[in-house]
């Protein structure tokens, strides 16, 4: 191909992105399109509302990218200043996660949800997240939530920015979000959507098994301690930590999920910014994956609904969209889905060290015994 054929071609992809992301539907139908979707088992009592929802859904979805494009180049400008080391991706929000969202707020609407698109900046430490923030915020255009010094329920910490940008070709404000998080706190969101994944549970959502949510609480309290940031409402959380860390067989588990799947990954050559779909098959223990050109984005998002109609039915896999600049930071950005706890594990075992050397330094019972019998070796 000539490169004059070759800038025609790549033309025609971006014109062809372009009307991909206008947005063709009112805010009624999206409206609409939300509450049909939350109406239990309507995938096979009303397959032709459900069709109709589903692509109503992809519409409004898709119409956010070029917004989300904007916000992630703020973001890395950012982020260039504070942390060369630094991760940022994005992605467009799963339907179960956004059903399970309607589903869970009575008065949440489709057409006002606030992180339909969202970006991720990971960080070297807590400190370079606050320094990000500032820098972001230093206009005061985002909301800001601080879940550092108030951490969730769950446990989960970090801090979350909505912003807005304008898109003159839909007419619309999009609300973009954009979560920052050090390695450490990005290491236990990861390892809760795995648990997640491959248990099915709903950790994320403060919904599963009881132990693993007071697991995860516990960690959360551990890891903010390795990071300097004196989280001490969790008493004796430390030797609790180690406990379930036992009791679970967390080590076991982990490893377990993380070898029970083979890893296949498609059209590794392409290195740019790219759309990845993310599709991770339990019947057949599959992590599939296959990236198209920034430029293909109409490709990527067809694909995305037909596998999200699909997982819908079978309930086999799951499958995600995400942005990333090459398949290697696509792992570190979303180790869940390739079942990759390793820092995670790290930073366990990190706190069963501070266990070992806080326990090496007590006294033993009998020395606790004799001492509480008035004995002190010099009698």
């Amino acid at each position: 191909m000539s490169e004059t054929k070759g800038n025609v071609a790549y033309l025609d992809r971006e014109a062809d992105q372009m009307e991909h992301c206008k947005l063709i539907y009112s805010k009624k139908a999206v409206q609409r399109a939300g509450e049909k979707l939350i109406i239990e088992n309507i995938i096979n009592d009303q397959p032709e509302e459900y069709k109709e929802s589903m692509q109503v859904l992809s519409n409004w979805r898709s119409s956010h990218v070029n917004a989300l494009k904007h916000m992630v180049e703020i973001v890395h400008v950012a982020c260039d200043k504070i942390d060369k080391e630094h991760i940022v991706v994005s992605r467009l929000k799963r339907t179960p996660s956004i059903v399970s969202k309607l589903k869970r707020f009575d008065k949440m609407k489709l057409r006002n949800m606030q992180d339909i698109a969202g970006c991720r900046a990971i960080l070297d430490s807590t400190k370079n997240v606050y320094k990000l923030r500032r820098e972001l915020n230093k206009n005061r255009v985002f909301k800001v939530t601080d879940y550092i010094e108030k951490p969730k329920e769950d446990g989960y910490r970090g801090i979350h920015l909505i912003g807005k940008y304008k898109d003159e070709e839909n007419g619309v404000d999009y609300p973009i979000e954009i979560q920052l998080r050090s390695k450490i706190q990005h290491s236990w969101a990861t390892a809760v959507e795995i648990v997640d994944l491959f248990t099915n549970q709903s950790l994320k959502s403060n919904d599963g098994k009881k132990e693993w949510l007071e697991f995860f609480k516990l960690v959360s309290n551990e890891f903010s301690k390795i990071e300097g940031k004196k989280h001490d409402e969790l008493s004796d959380s430390l030797t609790q930590t180690v406990n379930y860390i036992k009791r679970l067989d967390v080590y076991k588990k982990f490893h377990a999920f993380s070898n029970s799947l083979q890893v296949i990954e498609k059209h590794l050559d392409i290195q740019d910014d790219s759309y990845n779909l993310i599709q991770v098959d339990f019947s057949q223990n599959l992590v599939n994956v296959c990236s198209h050109p920034k430029d293909s984005f109409s490709e990527a998002a067809d694909n995305y609904l037909r596998l999200e109609k699909e997982a819908a039915k079978s309930g086999l896999f799951v499958v995600a969209l995400v942005s990333s600049s090459s398949i290697n930071n696509l792992k570190e950005a979303y180790p869940n889905y390739f079942a990759d706890s390793a820092v995670f594990i790290d930073n366990l075992k990190q706190i069963e060290h501070e266990y070992m050397l806080s326990e090496n330094m007590k006294p033993n019972w009998i020395s606790r015994w004799l001492a509480a019998a008035g004995f002190t070796g010099r009698n």
